[in-house]
């Protein structure tokens, strides 16, 4: 009898560790798309947001992303392209107005990295419904904010916030004053 719970009890431990070995571990990026243009081009992503969409495709190259989720917005899917052809994936096109369903395919992506993205305004509330905390309101000139999330079979960590892209670039230097250079008359000696 003791040999059988021996062998039991040895059993049940190769068994967990076998279930610990097989969880589901994903980091989420989760980034508002990039600057747009104004009026009739607010949807199509200007200079400068292409330029932010070029250095995040160039940051994530090496993130392990194996799936990207944009929203039917232009200005989203233009923001992934650059990542998405380094890669040679498709992203896959949720409407906007389904945030529940990107919420669904974050929790049970498989294995690997997962870039998302999607409205600034949106953000929020889809990390709220991750479970994985709360960050404050993305504002309307704001787009170099990343969220990173980590999720294990389907439980979000905490989030973790980074800065990405330094787009905006320094005042041109053609606008400050140029001083005027002074006339000076050699010193006789």
């Amino acid at each position: 009898m003791k040999r059988f719970y021996l062998i039991l009890s040895t059993s049940l431990v190769l068994l967990s560790h076998l279930a610990s070995a097989q969880q589901t571990v994903h980091t989420i990026f989760l980034v508002r798309h990039a600057e747009t243009g104004a009026g009739a081009q607010a949807d199509e992503l200007s200079a400068t947001g292409a330029a932010r969409a070029t250095c995040l495709g160039k940051m994530l190259k090496d993130a392990g992303i194996k799936q990207i989720y944009v929203s039917d917005a232009k200005r989203t899917q233009q923001t992934a392209i650059p990542l998405a052809r380094a890669l040679k994936l498709t992203p896959a096109i949720i409407p906007a107005k389904d945030p529940n369903t990107l919420i669904r395919d974050l929790l049970y992506a498989p294995g690997g990295g997962v870039l998302a993205v999607w409205q600034g305004d949106a953000l929020p509330f889809v990390l709220a419904r991750l479970k994985a905390g709360t960050v404050t309101p993305i504002a309307d000139s704001e787009y170099d904010r990343m969220f990173a999330v980590t999720i294990t079979d389907g439980a979000a960590g905490p989030i973790t916030t980074l800065r990405y892209c330094d787009c905006g670039g320094a005042p041109a230097l053609a606008a400050q004053p140029t001083p005027k250079p002074k006339k000076t008359t050699p010193k006789k000696r």
